[in-house]
């Protein structure tokens, strides 16, 4: 799927606007089980919507440099991963700055970073955005800098959550996903967004649901970290129940989200991994949409 762009470059402007608005309108859809929304902070006790609001304005600039740094490549993809790595740490240092050392979008800026920089590859060869195109282009930059990174970890002592749980369980996290070229986004989540943007459906309803269908897919690690493999189905498990019947888009569902969130609140589980593909699914859909 693609739209047309105009054939004037994008200026920067325009890219940071996309990237701040999808970032934001992840953490403003309302309600969401465990994760920092409109109405509460889920499961996180050191922060809320407005600290995520300073993270979004911080960490923008670097995602839009990523996607210029995709847009300016003429070399292999392969080698333009460790390029904006680079600027991804710089991003990291930003958010821990406006944020006084909290943690809230450092997975997204690694979602993101790569398929920014990815677009912006895509954008300068073709003038506009396959997304098909923009996926592949991910697995290809990452695939085997990623491999290697995960045979480095096998050789030493785990320090981070992800690490612990790839030597233990063999269980890559969002570096698999991204070594796949992101399949639950560009399979389940995108078109799932396509089609209920398509019928008119209201939009926070729409991302909810394409919230709980993400979960339903994503062994997601943040939940993994913060509770056990078992509480990794249990919230998998939730998300159907709620998302088949129809979900956000009914008056039961969304008591069932708002209960599932007091759950996963009294568990202090956050499908943090979830709402980071459905920023990122949200920032494929506007590339989509932007002509």
């Amino acid at each position: 799927m693609y739209a047309r762009a105009n054939a004037a470059v994008l200026t920067s402007a325009e890219i940071e606007q996309c990237i701040k608005s999808t970032i934001l309108g992840e953490v403003y859809t309302t309600p969401k089980p465990g994760l920092v929304d409109r109405h509460d902070n889920g499961a996180h006790h050191d922060m809320n919507v407005y600290t995520f609001e300073r993270s979004a304005d911080a960490i923008t600039p670097y995602l839009a440099k990523m996607f210029f740094e995709g847009y300016f490549w003429k070399r292999n993809l392969q080698n333009l991963f460790p390029r904006i790595r680079r600027t991804g740490v710089l991003a990291e240092k930003a958010m821990f700055r406006a944020t006084g050392q909290v943690n809230t979008h450092k997975g997204l800026i690694f979602t993101m970073g790569i398929l920014s920089a990815c677009a912006g590859h895509c954008y300068a060869r073709i003038r506009w955005f396959d997304t098909a195109e923009i996926l592949a282009s991910a697995s290809e930059m990452t695939e085997k800098a990623l491999e290697a990174d995960f045979f480095e970890m096998s050789q030493r002592t785990p320090v981070t959550h992800g690490e612990i749980l790839f030597q233990k369980y063999k269980e890559r996290g969002i570096r698999g996903e991204a070594q796949k070229g992101f399949p639950i986004t560009g399979e389940t989540a995108l078109p799932l967004m396509r089609q209920y943007r398509a019928i008119g459906l209201d939009e926070n309803r729409s991302n909810i649901n394409v919230l709980l269908r993400i979960m339903m897919e994503l062994k997601d690690t943040n939940v993994w970290s913060r509770g056990s493999y078992a509480d990794v189905i249990w919230i998998q498990e939730q998300a159907e129940k709620i998302w088949k019947p129809g979900g956000a888009f009914f008056e039961t569902g969304m008591k069932k989200i708002e209960k599932l969130n007091q759950e996963c609140i009294r568990r202090n589980l956050s499908p943090g991994g979830a709402a980071d593909l459905l920023a990122a699914t949200l920032f494929l859909y506007q590339l989509e949409k932007m002509i």
